[in-house]
């Protein structure tokens, strides 16, 4: 009778920060829980919940539609998977002491089956599916979505956007320069005047363009990074230069204005596509 609220309490205990989780309860004192009816409320409600999961684990069906009510439930609280296996591991041995020899290997067991079915389950609801990464693109559709709306207001003076950046990393570091034999010795100051120079911008400009177009179309998106990849590999540029670009890039886009939530796409984005085009040895 007392195990539900002996988890709860053990589980608040040893994690004090959770308890602001629970807002009927978030400030009541440890001494006083115990005694505390929405603290009791709670800690059988969950209890509940979890012997509902246990009872559906034979059905797929059953189950799905429990750990979706779950994850929808404690979403909005920003509860982690983490915090249920966290409970897990606490409830077991709650159970251990209060149940001693009558909690059997295959109690033990189903407990065990149902907690990690529920960490599984519940871990794909609680993460909104726009924040979802593509195992193969590495990129979720939150971050697509804000690095092509923000580049869409960008998109018009990219060439200008471009020379600034060539300009200030060939300042920073001159011998960057030098990858690019059709203007490796022109002075820094003329080369806006340089047709190789605004040639090399517009190619640049116009591949960014390219590849931020296509991040919704997947096997686009893998060819246009496998293209850079292997036409830069040629000329031996290594990742460093990359690094700088990008740096420059985002430095670029927050002068622009670009809100921070968009900048942190951003930096997610480069980060994926400096990974395919000049992978870390």
């Amino acid at each position: 009778g007392d195990v539900a609220p002996k988890v709860l309490f053990r589980f608040v205990k040893a994690h004090p920060e959770y308890q602001k989780k629970f807002s009927k309860f978030a400030n009541v004192p440890q001494a006083e829980m115990m005694t505390n009816g929405n603290f009791l409320a709670q800690a059988y409600t969950i209890l509940a919940g979890l012997n509902v999961v246990i009872q559906s684990l034979s059905s797929q069906e059953l189950m799905a539609g429990q750990l979706n009510a779950l994850g929808g439930a404690h979403q909005p609280r920003g509860v982690t998977p983490a915090m249920f296996e966290e409970f897990g591991v606490i409830l077991e041995q709650v159970l251990e002491e209060e149940l001693g020899n009558t909690f059997s290997n295959e109690a033990r067991q189903a407990w065990k089956n149902g907690i990690t079915a529920l960490v599984v389950g519940v871990s794909k609801t609680l993460k909104n599916p726009e924040d979802l990464v593509d195992p193969q693109t590495k990129l979720s559709p939150h971050q697509i979505r804000d690095v092509q709306r923000s580049w869409e207001n960008m998109r018009a003076g990219r060439n200008s956007m471009v020379t600034s950046i060539f300009v200030n990393l060939f300042k920073e570091t001159p011998r960057i320069q030098k990858y690019f034999a059709k203007f490796a010795n022109v002075p820094v100051e003329s080369l806006k005047s340089n047709g190789d120079f605004n040639k090399q911008v517009a190619l640049v400009a116009d591949r960014l363009d390219a590849i931020i177009s296509a991040m919704g179309d997947k096997l686009q998106l893998l060819g246009n990074i496998n293209y850079m990849r292997y036409t830069h590999m040629e000329r031996g540029i290594p990742r460093g230069p990359w690094e700088d670009f990008g740096r420059l890039l985002i430095e670029f886009l927050a002068a622009k204005g670009v809100s921070s939530d968009d900048l942190d796409s951003w930096k997610g984005t480069l980060s994926v596509f400096l990974n395919g085009i000049a992978p870390k040895n």
